[in-house]
């Protein structure tokens, strides 16, 4: 329905570009040299919302009777949380593709090194869209529940409450690579351009 294919495994860029012509026209993100730059980044401009969501966590807990039990139970809950946080991973790649227009070729693809995965979609978007896409699953699988639990997390099952807390926070750090790309978005594209990716890195155009 929304046009989306699931790849398996990345190997090369080759897989992604296939026989595809960059516009001479294109202009690409200055994103760093490595994948790592675009990634500390990232984990740069997430501090400002993780270390608030962490600090209200603590005080949210300790205004809550109780303690954790290392049992069958929370062995459990734990293994459980792996399971979700497993399927998250690809809900999250998902959220984006949906948001992509509709017709637009859309392919998911999991890095064999780390198990990541990413979106992999060309079509040529404008600058607000692709803000909207990249934000979109850090808010709705991460700030969204967080403040949901503030609410609930003293009328759960502790041990429920902390796992599912630490799931919120996995959610937002999944986004570091999201953020980098708003960012750059930001300072780089001009208002009335077009945002589209080519093979690894994403590039803006005017057309």
């Amino acid at each position: 329905m929304f046009n989306i294919v699931y790849k398996g495994n990345f190997q090369s860029e080759n897989q992604l570009v296939n026989n595809d012509k960059l516009s001479e026209k294109a202009v690409p993100f200055k994103e760093g040299k490595e994948l790592n730059d675009l990634f500390n980044l990232g984990f740069m401009l997430e501090l400002p919302v993780i270390i608030p969501i962490m600090f209200l966590t603590i005080l949210k807990i300790q205004s809550m009777e109780g303690h954790i039990v290392f049992n069958l139970k929370t062995i459990f809950v734990i293994a459980a949380a792996f399971l979700v946080n497993y399927i998250l991973k690809f809900i999250h790649e998902y959220i984006h593709a949906i948001l992509y227009p509709l017709k637009s070729k859309k392919t998911i693809w999991k890095y064999t090194s780390n198990g990541a995965c990413f979106l992999y979609c060309n079509t040529k978007i404008s600058k607000l869209r692709f803000i909207v896409i990249s934000l979109a699953p850090m808010i709705l699988l991460g700030i969204i529940p967080f403040v949901i639990w503030l609410f609930i997390a003293d009328k759960i099952d502790l041990t429920i409450s902390v796992v599912y807390v630490i799931m919120t926070w996995i959610m937002v750090f999944f986004a570091m690579g999201d953020l980098a790309n708003v960012y750059n978005t930001i300072r780089q594209v001009p208002k009335n351009a077009k945002v589209f990716n080519y093979g690894l890195h994403s590039y803006w155009i005017n057309e």
